[in-house]
């Protein structure tokens, strides 16, 4: 029998492996993996693997020692706002699955996957516009 930790171990592995592919991917003008997503898991991974990745955009343009300070400050502003949603965002989106692994193997039940499953909506909606700021920030810096 796999234990809680290995299955959530599988599923960070996956998810880092998509992040992988949505960085490899970011410079697509047509790639837009939120609008593409058609479960809410789906969303909040595509979600997630978005902020990860313009945060990281953002940490290196904001290195640049030309970029304006009202950019610079744009950049730090958004991220800012962004990443305690994103991380409870991510961090929602592991309980569900921790909640629906055990509910499989009968020790959870259906009333605690609905719980979770409302929180993670929660943080996506509280989390969704403010990973799009950042999006807009640092699209908005490399113009």
């Amino acid at each position: 029998m796999t234990s809680n930790n290995s299955v959530r171990n599988i599923w960070l592995a996956w998810y880092v492996a998509m992040l992988a592919i949505l960085a490899a991917t970011v410079g697509c003008a047509t790639l837009n993996p939120v609008s593409s997503a058609k479960t809410l898991e789906q969303k909040v991974f595509a979600t997630y693997g978005s902020f990860v990745v313009f945060e990281e955009q953002a940490a290196k343009l904001a290195a640049a020692p030309d970029l304006p300070l009202g950019v610079r400050a744009a950049l730090s502003k958004a991220d800012a706002a962004a990443k305690p949603a994103a991380d409870q965002l991510l961090a929602a989106a592991l309980t569900v699955i921790e909640i629906k692994t055990e509910l499989a193997a009968g020790t959870s039940t259906e009333e605690k996957l609905a719980v979770a499953v409302a929180n993670l909506e929660r943080w996506y909606r509280e989390a969704a516009p403010l990973v799009n700021n950042l999006i807009v920030a640092v699209e908005g810096a490399t113009k």
